[in-house]
């Protein structure tokens, strides 16, 4: 299984699979992340982890204004959680 930090990233590892003759998922399987609106339509169609990127960037701007006001921010540790897309890359 090939894991992925984004799924431009798998997308390219789906194309270069087919030319090296790899059939996804039965010899590797792929997963990207982020979800974009094309992972659904790649062939075969991308799994992927989906963030929700409103609440992530509300939750970065709010722990680097709290820094930038040179204050002790009390959730160091933000979870946003996540959900699994399956689809026929893994």
């Amino acid at each position: 299984m090939i894991q992925c930090s984004s799924d431009q990233s798998a997308h390219g590892i789906l194309t270069e699979a087919r030319v090296r003759g790899l059939r996804v998922p039965a010899d590797v399987a792929v997963i990207g992340f982020g979800d974009q609106d094309y992972a659904a339509f790649t062939d075969p169609a991308l799994t992927t982890v989906r963030v929700d990127r409103d609440r992530l960037g509300r939750a970065a701007a709010k722990a680097m204004l709290t820094r930038f006001r040179g204050e002790e921010d009390p959730e160091r540790v933000t979870d946003i959680g996540f959900e699994v897309i399956r689809r026929a890359s893994a």
